[in-house]
């Protein structure tokens, strides 16, 4: 998990535990704890700035569930296998089956190392993601994305004209490898 979004869940959790901990210091006479809690009850019933935070927080918490309850509604269903109906029957095709039948087209054009192939797809659409380190030849983007729309009409030929496929091609280590050169280069022109 990288820092940013460590940074983000743990802002969250501890604005989450401030509004969790304020409800059970206003609610804790109904309880009988050990600790006294009059004073922080008192203090988080009476403060201006307190009650104004938990006012705001509670709002704020409350659209992001509807907002969040929404978008659970309405995700599309991701489906595992698909149907390709023709005249003469049916065919259950697999989605391990496309990543396969994609890693196969990979291997044979032969300039993609260790090629990780994920398909995701919904009711109405099938994303191909590829990544991939990139063979060191040149003109290699040109070729990946000559390849990608091959592999597009290739799926579309093979699932038929009513699903919609898009392939996704990540360059993994490629960009970062051009930036090393520059860099390396310039430093070089730099000592010269």
């Amino acid at each position: 998990m990288n820092k940013g979004l460590k940074s983000l869940l743990i802002i969250i959790s501890l604005i989450l535990l401030s509004v969790f901990l304020s409800i059970v210091v206003i609610n804790s006479h109904i309880v009988n704890i050990p600790m006294q809690l009059g004073p922080a009850r008192y203090f988080t019933l009476t403060n201006y700035f307190a009650q104004n935070y938990l006012f705001w927080v509670g709002a704020v918490l409350a659209i992001l569930m509807v907002v969040a309850i929404l978008v659970i509604i309405f995700y599309p269903k991701t489906t595992g296998k698909f149907t390709l109906k023709d005249n003469h029957g049916k065919l259950s095709l697999d989605k391990r089956a496309i990543e396969g039948y994609v890693r196969t087209s990979i291997n044979q054009g032969d300039f993609m190392n260790s090629p990780k192939v994920s398909v995701k797809a919904t009711n109405n659409k099938i994303k191909v993601k590829v990544k991939g380190n990139l063979n060191r030849t040149s003109s290699m983007i040109g070729k990946m994305d000559l390849w990608a729309t091959q592999m597009q009409d290739e799926l579309m030929r093979v699932l038929g004209p009513n699903e919609k496929v898009l392939v996704d091609v990540k360059y993994v280590g490629f960009e970062e490898d051009q930036k090393r050169e520059q860099q390396s280069s310039s430093d070089q022109s730099r000592v010269k």
